[in-house]
Formats: structure tokens, C-alpha cells, sequence
């Protein structure tokens, strides 16, 4: 069928997957005269660069065997051939090995040997090496390599367990194979079906890989040729699919749409922008005169022209040139600024031609600018679109250096966007609002031969080869246009800003260094000037200083970013409930009760929130708007009690609230307990001997077991479970609890044990629920064998908030008074609470051992500012279930949870190194196959219980049997809410309930409770919580952690990928698949359109990802 081109290739099935449109125009290049994009410097320096890795690794390889065979280097003979007699003849290493099936075929980097399993060959096998110049494995990477290995099969009878990829640092990563086969297998036979008859079906669509294509010209003239919708002004593809729906095709009958036309799913305001920009450019096209209007909505508030600052004569205008691909890793090469100063233009330039240099020149742009805003207060930072401001976050927190700086400019004001500026404050004739489409209003004119961004990295790329100094003059004046141009708009912006505006002024005019701040100063410089023997707990120490700093920056430049929203825009605010109408407010003692109903929508929130109102711009006001104390998700209705102030005793009429932030008072205690640890090594102190044990990853000290002996030796897990943790000797210990496997009640009864020794032990986890549970468990465990002791829990003595906790034993009391006194009373066991209460001094070097539950949900900085409390560390939890999302930029490992920091890319802990509890008393077999398979190394079993658990399914059924069921569902352009689903579990529902269930020999009928209904989102957790019978539970994946059922249904709710209110990272979660399915008892449903699998993983971790929802579809019953 393809004659001229190999189609069945990897590199054909690479750019497949990256836009089925390609393959249309390498098939038709000749037949259309199709003409590609010239190839750039920057091309050519990956393609050298990618040899020259490779040719290194053959080098090292060359010396690490004796047998090796070159067949890159053959010519005029049967490559496929000379391949295969060199693997019958056992070479250990076989370089650019040609490997075919007789339609497939490629070229691998290397075969390497592997002496452990026999093939068609004798007494080994070969797997596939592929060098990458990537500093990390990207899905295409796969794909690739997967071909090879692939063909590798067919020619040695027996396929490899793994393939590997060397990465540009050195570092030769494994991928295995059975975690990315099904994905591989169905995507690769696609492409087939694809080639037999749909080539010429597809149409170029407009997306993430057109910047990097070679027929993007191509397709860019066939838009502009059929007035393509993809051609208006920030329009997206679900835009255009909506109006497609209702007819509209082209940029000309978009123009003539009526506004009050109602488009299905579209919001009105959206509707009419659309119609408002196409107009405008059809009319630019007519006249060749580009035209700006006035945004109306947003000339009177806190928008567009009103978030310009009056100008001083001195501001700064600000330019970043930054290379991918020049070094190993990314560089900002030149931060360029100009200014005017007495009457006189001028521009600093500041270049780096490596990372040291890229330091130098953030202190020095600090430095400079710091100077300049002393001499000039009003100055401000002049910049297009947020990447410096992100560049400098990111350099900051990378060479831990000026983060104090940024952070003040942040609380300043000092930084204007102005590309955020322009798009709030005018809809213009040109279908982009990049600064080069804008020139052409303020009548800007370059002069230089560098263009655009892409040329002034070639420039600096072909300046790495030749080190002409003319190349860098010409990128330098290319970044000093663009400060002049950034000046030059904001000069238009000024120009042209209606009267009636109003200037913005910054709520702060000064800001002194924080206390805070200072101490990370101060222990930054303590470890850079030390001598401590142990670099690598140091160089670790360093990136956790100012953790929880850096963890709150993103959330407070939301809270300020959200000042310059209006309530009906913060409704798509997932972090916000938007646009909520009083309907009453009453007294309540010394506070007030406001009741809000609001429309549907996605939200964060749950009763006992603290609140603030998201988009405050009213200086007498404060931000705090109370706390949660009613919230009905069905009805949409919500009450915050406030207490009076005075001069303040009410909230808004309209209101959206946002989550109230943490003060740095919150952390005060946890950071300088991290300062204390760092000073006890600087010292050399011989303490906190379990926690450097756990930093450095050590195996644990266990009196009585070798290291590297088995830890756990019986399948009696509930008694020697207690007897290995008592044996501890000033170290850690990890218990990993898949789902079911009854970890609470194993810490529980160890808990008990460490009692019986007069052991005092003090309990934490992320949330109070957690320590609660586990509370439970240890309180019945004490009552089934008669034990009683005391215990204490820190929260607050009120029976309706969360942190209170009275049991039999254990009472909850928040004040230090008590809390010291009972530290000190021998006849106290227990000390439970957040990280927040055993950071408190007084709990330093005062118990015996901590306990972490749910240890996922911990951070590195958290253990280390805790640490120190115990001389043993027990951590229960499992790193596949759910862990608390980190969204700080934080260097190295120094993000990660403990179980993150201490498995690595391991899904289990080696028997050595810590307990794994290997058997489930929840999951059915048939359920229990797929999760041990796919998340847990085939390593849990399950106890005979589970399979004498029975549902007598009806003959009208659905569902026929345990284990789990796929249903694929048809819908199209649904997001957070899906109805057709909604359907499916009604009818299942009415279905199931009244069956037979069997459980320990005795038989009840199922009812509402032995449901669980699932969803990633609560907006489909509200739709269906409306209309599914009251009483049905109903939450996210989130809320049911730690809950079971005998049947769970999953509603997996969106369509297809581009409808992901989320990133794919959060819906495709192996974590929150497994959590999901590991619910259920006897069955699982899952509810899932097979439309949301048609995407190309961008990396291994989403391919691991995405090959569970593919193994799911083995289960399909429809």
C-alpha cells in the first residue's frame, strides 16, 4: 500500500501517536507536493547530540565485554541477517542490531546479553538498550523501543521481562514490560487498522505537538484556506466541537451568528466574545487596519486596565532567553533589562553559559533591582505573560538563593504582567495575544535578524559551534527589543485607558525580612560553610529548609491572583465556591450564621472549613468569612458562622469563599525542629538515631535479625508483627498495608503490646480521622483482652469539631499545661495528634515510639520535624493508596512523601527492609488478581474468607458473578457530570438490591448500605447523590479511603481526554484506581468510556497509568 515509506516503523508509530494527521501527509508528500518545515540548528544539535551519547555508551559497553558485534557499521549486506547470526553466536553485545518480522522492522541502539532464561538461541536471551539524550523516559521513547522489543521476540521465541533506556545523565532505566504491554499491544494495532483504512479519513487538527511538526505549515494553510473555527482568538476544541454541533463551521458564520443563538453547554459570555473576536478579524481583513475594543465588563473593576500601576520614570522591563537543548539541562541564558534613568535609555544584559553563571546572575538581578527600587519606590517589574515570574520561582527554589527577594516582590506588587493586562483589558483583530501579534498597534518595528523565541535559541545553539561573538550581539538585541517592546505596549495600554479607570495601587509599600525568613538564611549559610561527613543528609537538608514556605507560595499567589476575579468567573474555580446569594443570616451567641445557596459546581470544600472570601479587594474588610458549619451539596446550600467584630459583623449579599491559608505560625514549631536537627549533626550529636537511619534508607536495626535476613519469618503476622517492632534498636520500621490487609488492627495490637511493656508511644497521621480510626481499633483491642491505660489526644474540647476524640482511655485536652503534666505521669501511654501538637518542644526525646498512619500522606519535612520525639519510628501505610498532593517547586527529593523518599520506584518494601502484609481479608479473588498484579508485584494473596463471600445474582442481572465488570459507556462531551451513567447505576442499583449475600455462613439480603457509588469528581457525586435514592453513599475516592463494601460502581463520569476537567495525571492515577476497585468486597463496576483511552501517554508513570484502565477492559460485560 505504501511503497515509497516504511509505515510500519517506530518512528511512523511515534508520529502516529503524536497526530494521526501526519501519516495522511507523509503518505500524500509527493502526490499533494507537500513541503516540510527546513530542519533548524536546534534539530541538528539533538541529532548530533543523541549520536555522540551513543556513540559514548558504545565506548563503555566496548570495554565492559570482550564479545561485541558492530553492525551499524556493515554496508552492502543483509543487516537482519548479520543480526540474527550474531545473536545464534552468543555476541554479548550487538550495536545497531537490524531486527524485522517481515512487515515491522527498526534498528535497535544495542542487544545486550542476559544469561538468566534460555531462548531459541542456547542458554540466554537479549533485551533492547536504547540511548535517549532525555533527562527522563517519555512515552514515544516506549513505543519505540517496544517495537524492538517486539521483533526481538519473534526472532528469539521467548520475550524480554524488561526493556531499558539510557538517559542523558548516565542513568539506565528499566521499563517493565508487563506494565506497559497492554496499552503497547492495543495502540500498535490500532496504528495497523489505521494504515488498512483510515489514513484518508483524518482532518489536521490543532494540537500540543503542531509547534514541533514538520507539516504544520501545511495544516496552518489548509485552516486559513477553509476559515477553520481554529483560526478565532482563544477558541479551544471543545469550543469548536459545540458550535460545530450547532452548525456553525467557518470564522465567517460565527461572525453572523446571533448572540442570543443558544449554543447547547456554552456559557453565554463565552458565546459572545467568541462572536465579538471573529467579528474583528474579519473586519481587520477587509480593511487591513488592525482595530481594538474596550472589554466593557471590565473597565470598572479590579481587571484589565485597572491593574496598571501609574507609571513612575524609572520602572524595568524585564526579558528572559532561556535554552532546552544547548546543555544538559535547561538554562536561562540572558536576563535582559531596560530602563530609563535621568533622561537616559539603558540595558543590562546579564549572560550564562552554564548553571554556576545562571546563580550569579539571579543574585545579581536581585541585587540590582533592590538597588533600584531604593532609589526609585514606585518602580515596578514590566514583563509579557507569567514565565519569568515562574522562571524565578523556579531558579530561586533550584539555587536556593533570593527566594526572601521574590517572595517580598510577590507581597509588593512589584511584578505587571501586562500580557494578563491586555487580554482583560481589550479584544484585538488578531487571533493571538502573543506581544509580536500586539506590535502592529503600537507601531513597533524590529530591526535585527532574530524574529521570534526559536530563532534566538538557534542563534545561541550555532554560537556553542562556532563561538562567533555577532551571534550573540544579535540575540542580545533580539532580548533588548523585546524590554523595549514590553515598554513600548505598556505605553500604548496608557494611551489608550478610558477615563474612568483607575490606577492600581499595591497594598503594601515596604516589606522587613520575616523572621522566618531569616533563620532560612541563617541555616543555609550554617550548611554550606560546614564540614559535616554525611553530604548526602546534608545536601538533603538544604533543599528542606523553607519547605513549607515554598508549599504555601502557589496557594497565596492564587489568593491574590483571585482578587482580580468576579464571583461568576470563580465558579470554575475548583478551589473556590463561586457566586454564592445570601438568603438569611441570625445571631448565634457571640457569632453570626449566613446561609448561601450556589449553583452547581466543583469544589474542594467539607464542613469545619475555614473560609475567606476569594476575591477581597475592599481595604477595610477583612478577608476571613468564617467556618463551615452546614453544607448541602445536593441543594447547594451552605452556612458559615462568623464571629462579630467590631466595626464588621456581616458578610456580602454575593460571596465566594476560598480555603483559608495556614499562617507561617502554624509551622513554626516543625521548623525549627528541622533547625535543631540540623544543628545535632552539624555538632556531630549521637542523636536522632532512627531518623538519619531512615534518611539514609538504612535497613532497620532489629535485635535478633541479620541484615539482610527476611524480617518477618511466619505467616502469624498478629503476633510477630509485635514482637519485631518491640525488638527495635534506636531505628525505624515500615509496615505496608495494601487494601485489606487489616494494618490499623496490626498496628493496634502492636500498639497494645508496646503498652503491656510501659512503652510510651505517641501517634500521628494527616488528618484526625486517620488518628481516630486507629484510636478505635487500639481502644477495642484493649477491651477484647482486659488491658486498661491512659491516653491523651490534642484537639479541641468541643464534641462537634473533628479533633475532638473521648474514648474509654484516651481523652482529648489541648493545652500545654496538660500535655506536660502528662508526659511526665508513668501511668500515660498514649500521646495522639497532628504533626502541629507533637512538634511542640516538650515532646522532644520523650517517648519511646512514634507510630505515622497512612504515612503516605506525610511529607519528608513533616518526619524530620517530628523525628526527633521518639527513639523508634514505625511508619504503617501504603505508597499505592492515596498520599497528599504536593504543590510547591521544590528542589530534588525534598517534595516527596516519606514512602515516596523511602520505596523510590519500588511498589513494595523487600521482605529485608520491612513488612509487607501479604494477605487481604477483603478483596475477592477475581478482584484480588488484577490489584496484586497491577499494583502490588503479585506479592498479595487472599485468606479463604473472601471467597466464601457470595452474591446470589438474579437471572436479570447485569452482573452475573464476583470479581470485576466493565461496563463501556457511549456519551460524548461529558466532563464533571455524566447522566447516561447516572442511568446505568439506577438500573443497576434496583437490580442488585434484594439479592442473596452470604457472608460468614450467614445469608441477608443487600441493601442500600452495601453500596458504594464512586466518582473522581464531586460535581458527578452531587448529580447523582440528587436523584439515586436518599441514603445512598455517594463521595469521591477520597472520602471512602479506608471503607468497604460488598459492591462498588465506579463512575468514571468524562468522555474523552479533552473533557478532563483535571490533568491526566489526577484521572488516570494508579493510586486512585486502585483505591477505587479495592472498596469492594465481591464486586466491582466500573463505568468508563473507552473514548478516554485514545491519547498518547507523554511518560512511563502515565503508561503504567493508563495500561491498568486497558487491562480493565479484559472485564468488559457489554
Amino acid at each position: 500500500m505504501f511503497k515509497s515509506k516504511n509505515f510500519y516503523s517506530p518512528t511512523m508509530l511515534k508520529k502516529y501517536l503524536s497526530c494521526k494527521h501526519i501519516i495522511f501527509n507523509e503518505k500524500n508528500e509527493n502526490r499533494l507536493k507537500l513541503k516540510r518545515k527546513p530542519h533548524s540548528n536546534i534539530d541538528q544539535l539533538r541529532f548530533d547530540k543523541g549520536n555522540i551519547h551513543e556513540a559514548k555508551y558504545f565506548e563503555k559497553l566496548k570495554k565492559k565485554y570482550s564479545k561485541v558485534k558492530d553492525i551499524k557499521k556493515l554496508k552492502n549486506v543483509d543487516k537482519f541477517k548479520e543480526t540474527l547470526n550474531a545473536m545464534k553466536q552468543g555476541y554479548e553485545i550487538i550495536y545497531g542490531g537490524w531486527l524485522t518480522d517481515g512487515k515491522w522492522s527498526g534498528e535497535a541502539d544495542f542487544l545486550e546479553i542476559n544469561k538468566k532464561k534460555k531462548s531459541s538461541f542456547g542458554d540466554y536471551f537479549y533485551e533492547v538498550i536504547d540511548t535517549k539524550n532525555s533527562k527522563k523516559i517519555r512515552g514515544d521513547h516506549i513505543y519505540q523501543v517496544g517495537v524492538y522489543s517486539d521483533l526481538l521476540k519473534k526472532s528469539q521465541g521467548i520475550p524480554s521481562e524488561n526493556l531499558y533506556i539510557l538517559l542523558k545523565d548516565g542513568k539506565k532505566e528499566k521499563v517493565k514490560l508487563n506494565e506497559i504491554d497492554d496499552v503497547f499491544n492495543s495502540h500498535k494495532e490500532k496504528y495497523e487498522q489505521f494504515l488498512k483504512n483510515g489514513v484518508d479519513k483524518t482532518k489536521p487538527e490543532k494540537c500540543s505537538f503542531c509547534t514541533f511538526c514538520d507539516w504544520s505549515d501545511e495544516c496552518e494553510k489548509e485552516w486559513k484556506e477553509k476559515r477553520h473555527l481554529n483560526q478565532v482568538g482563544g477558541i479551544n476544541k471543545i469550543n469548536i466541537k459545540k458550535f460545530n454541533k450547532s452548525g456553525i463551521k467557518t470564522i465567517d458564520q460565527l461572525a453572523k451568528l446571533n448572540p442570543k443563538t443558544k449554543i447547547d453547554n456554552l456559557r453565554d459570555e463565552i458565546k459572545k466574545k467568541r462572536i465579538e473576536q471573529a467579528k474583528l478579524q474579519i473586519e481587520y481583513e477587509k480593511t487591513n487596519k488592525p482595530i481594538f475594543k474596550p472589554i466593557k465588563e471590565n473597565l470598572f473593576i479590579r481587571k484589565g486596565f485597572n491593574l496598571l500601576p501609574e507609571p513612575s520614570k524609572s520602572d524595568l522591563f524585564f526579558d528572559l532567553e532561556s535554552s532546552v537543548w544547548a546543555y544538559e539541562e535547561k538554562l536561562e541564558y540572558l536576563f535582559g533589562i531596560w530602563y530609563q534613568e535621568n533622561g537616559k535609555q539603558n540595558y543590562l544584559p546579564l549572560w550564562a553559559h552554564n548553571k554556576e553563571d545562571e546563580k550569579k546572575n539571579l543574585i545579581n538581578f536581585f541585587d540590582f533591582t533592590k538597588d533600584h527600587f531604593k532609589k526609585y519606590p514606585n518602580a515596578k517589574i514590566y514583563h509579557y505573560a507569567s514565565y519569568e515570574v515562574n522562571a524565578l520561582e523556579r531558579l530561586t527554589s533550584l539555587h536556593k538563593v533570593k527566594h526572601v527577594e521574590y517572595d517580598h516582590y510577590l507581597h509588593l506588587n512589584k511584578f505587571v504582567d501586562l500580557f494578563r493586562v491586555a487580554k482583560q483589558a481589550i479584544l484585538v483583530s488578531e487571533n493571538s495575544y502573543s506581544i509580536k501579534a500586539l506590535e502592529k498597534f503600537y507601531n513597533f518595528e524590529r530591526s535585527g535578524d532574530v524574529k521570534k523565541g526559536e530563532q534566538s535559541e538557534e542563534f545561541y545553539v550555532e554560537w556553542l559551534e562556532t563561538k562567533k561573538q555577532k551571534l550573540l550581539d544579535e540575540i542580545e538585541f533580539y532580548n533588548k527589543e523585546d524590554c523595549l517592546s514590553t515598554f513600548k505596549l505598556r505605553e500604548w495600554l496608557i494611551d489608550i485607558k478610558p477615563e474612568g479607570t483607575s490606577w492600581f495601587t499595591s497594598d503594601k509599600e515596604e516589606m522587613e525580612i520575616r523572621t522566618f525568613e531569616e533563620k532560612i538564611i541563617e541555616y543555609r549559610n550554617k550548611i554550606e560553610n560546614s564540614k559535616f561527613k554525611s553530604k548526602n543528609i546534608l545536601k538533603l537538608m538544604l533543599d528542606i529548609i523553607g519547605f513549607y514556605n515554598r508549599e504555601q507560595k502557589p496557594e497565596w499567589r492564587e489568593h491574590f491572583d483571585r482578587r482580580d476575579f468576579t464571583d461568576e468567573e470563580l465558579i470554575e474555580d475548583k478551589n473556590c465556591i463561586g457566586n454564592m446569594k445570601q438568603t438569611s443570616s441570625y445571631p448565634d451567641k457571640k457569632s453570626v450564621v449566613y446561609t448561601y445557596k450556589f449553583s452547581e459546581q466543583e469544589y474542594k470544600f467539607k464542613k469545619g472549613d475555614g473560609v475567606v472570601i476569594a476575591n477581597n479587594i475592599e481595604p477595610t474588610r477583612k478577608d476571613y468569612a468564617g467556618k463551615i458549619v452546614f453544607l448541602d451539596q445536593i441543594n447547594g446550600t451552605l452556612k458559615l458562622r462568623k464571629g462579630k467584630s467590631s466595626g464588621e459583623d456581616y458578610l456580602p449579599k454575593t460571596l465566594s469563599i476560598a480555603k483559608q491559608i495556614m499562617s507561617n505560625d502554624y509551622f513554626i514549631n516543625l521548623n525549627n525542629n528541622i533547625y535543631k536537627f540540623i544543628d545535632s549533626l552539624l555538632e556531630n550529636q549521637k542523636s536522632y538515631k532512627a531518623l538519619i537511619s531512615f534518611l539514609d534508607c538504612e535497613i532497620p536495626s532489629i535485635e535478633g535479625i541479620k541484615v539482610g535476613d527476611k524480617i518477618i519469618k511466619t505467616d502469624d503476622l498478629k503476633s510477630e508483627v509485635p514482637k519485631v517492632v518491640s525488638k527495635l534498636k534506636n531505628s525505624y520500621l515500615y509496615i505496608q498495608g495494601p487494601p485489606g490487609s487489616g494494618k490499623t488492627t496490626i498496628a493496634a495490637s502492636t500498639i497494645l503490646e508496646l503498652i503491656k511493656k510501659n512503652k510510651k508511644i505517641a501517634i500521628t497521621a494527616n488528618s484526625h480521622k486517620v488518628i481516630h480510626n486507629l484510636l478505635d481499633k487500639l481502644e477495642s483491642a484493649a477491651d477484647d483482652e482486659n488491658i486498661d491505660f491512659k491516653g491523651i489526644k490534642a484537639g479541641k474540647p468541643d464534641a462537634e469539631d473533628d479533633s475532638f476524640y473521648k474514648g474509654k482511655y484516651i481523652h482529648t485536652n489541648n493545652t500545654d499545661h496538660s500535655w506536660k503534666h502528662a508526659i511526665n505521669d508513668k501511668s500515660v501511654s498514649i500521646y495522639a495528634g497532628t504533626k502541629f501538637h507533637l512538634a511542640r518542644g516538650y515532646c522532644q526525646n520523650k517517648f519511646d515510639y512514634l507510630f505515622l498512619d497512612e504515612a503516605g500522606q506525610l511529607v519528608l519535612s513533616d518526619l524530620i520535624g517530628i523525628g526527633g520525639i521518639a527513639k523508634n519510628i514505625i511508619i504503617v501505610g501504603d505508597k499505592l493508596q492515596l498520599g497528599s498532593p504536593v504543590q510547591g517547586n521544590h528542589p530534588n527529593d525534598s517534595g516527596k512523601s516519606i514512602l515516596e523518599y523511602l520505596l523510590g520506584d519500588q511498589d513494595t518494601i523487600a521482605p529485608e527492609k520491612g513488612i509487607f502484609l501479604d494477605k487481604t481479608y477483603r478483596l475477592h479473588p477475581k478482584i484480588n488478581s488484577f490489584i496484586s498484579q497491577s499494583f502490588y508485584d503479585g506479592r498479595l494473596v487472599t485468606d479463604e474468607i473472601t471467597s466464601q463471600r457470595k452474591i446470589h445474582f438474579s437471572n436479570n442481572s447485569l452482573i452475573k458473578s464476583e470479581g470485576i465488570h466493565f461496563i463501556a459507556m457511549d456519551h460524548q462531551e461529558r466532563s464533571q457530570t455524566c447522566e447516561e451513567e447516572y442511568k446505568v447505576i439506577d438500573k443497576l442499583m434496583k437490580q442488585l438490591i434484594g439479592s442473596k449475600f452470604t457472608y460468614n455462613d450467614k445469608v441477608r439480603k443487600l441493601d442500600l448500605s452495601d453500596f458504594l457509588i464512586i466518582s473522581p469528581y464531586n460535581a458527578q457525586v452531587n448529580y447523582l447523590l440528587s436523584r439515586l435514592e436518599k441514603g445512598t453513599k455517594c463521595g469521591t475516592i477520597d472520602k471512602f479511603q479506608g471503607q468497604e463494601a460488598p459492591i462498588t460502581i465506579i463512575s468514571m463520569t468524562s468522555s474523552d481526554t479533552e473533557n478532563l476537567p483535571r490533568h491526566k495525571s489526577f484521572f488516570f492515577s494508579r493510586n486512585r484506581l486502585n483505591v477505587a476497585i479495592s472498596r469492594a468486597q465481591c464486586a466491582s463496576i466500573i463505568l468508563f468510556n473507552p473514548r478516554l483511552l485514545d491519547t498518547a501517554p507523554s511518560d512511563y508513570e502515565e503508561m503504567k497509568m493508563l495500561n491498568n484502565f486497558y487491562k480493565l477492559q479484559k472485564y468488559k460485560i457489554n
